[in-house]
């Protein structure tokens, strides 16, 4: 949008006046934290980088019993959680409760207030839970300043923290479990299934020298 300013102003102007979904490809219109990515899937297959070489019913198996140990390490960690939010923002937490020691708070309304850090001014509104510094709504969790004004009007955090984040969702989240696999000689395959064979690819081979 800079570069179109530097062309022409009024093209600028135009675009904002019909709104984004008149001439976007894409646009989100809720928090960016909603957005899914490919990261998940990045860091499985850092983890099975070498296990890939298997056979298909070995590789399956160690994906089974990866995901089945994670789960459980997990809600390990979440029972053993004695705060109303997770353990790892729980610590997020105090740590801006720290910061918000330091800050001034200059109320304006009953929910909107100023908050002087050093010699930077942020507006927090309580009511629409947002702050100028766009952490609060963006991700949903008490910033610095939004805990400053909590502590100046006595409010608790709990309210102003998305329920994703509490120790409550973390034990929703890992309460399914990934159910043991039973012995290749206990399985019920299909007359079809077992019969079918199944080819490897025909691919042409790249030129070069193979890396194995």
């Amino acid at each position: 949008m800079s570069k179109i300013k530097e062309i022409d102003t009024r093209v600028k102007a135009y675009l904002y006046d019909i709104g984004y979904h008149g001439w976007s490809r894409v646009h989100a219109t809720v928090n960016k934290t909603w957005t899914m990515i490919s990261n998940i899937a990045e860091s499985l297959n850092a983890v099975i980088k070498y296990t890939r070489e298997l056979p298909i019913v070995e590789l399956l198996e160690y994906m089974r019993t990866l995901l089945e140990r994670w789960t459980n390490e997990k809600l390990l960690n979440a029972k053993g959680t004695f705060t109303y939010l997770g353990k790892k923002y729980n610590k997020e937490l105090e740590d801006n409760i720290t910061l918000s020691q330091k800050m001034i708070v200059r109320a304006s309304t009953d929910y909107v207030h100023a908050m002087i850090d050093g010699v930077k001014c942020f507006i927090v509104c309580l009511q629409n839970k947002r702050c100028s510094c766009g952490q609060f709504q963006l991700d949903e969790f008490s910033c610095p300043h939004a805990l400053a004004a909590l502590r100046h009007m006595n409010k608790s955090y709990e309210n102003y923290c998305s329920a994703y984040y509490t120790k409550e969702r973390l034990l929703q989240t890992y309460k399914i479990p990934i159910d043991p696999l039973p012995d290749k000689s206990k399985w019920n395959v299909p007359q079809h299934i077992a019969e079918e064979v199944v080819m490897p690819p025909t691919k042409k081979r790249q030129s070069g020298r193979p890396k194995k």
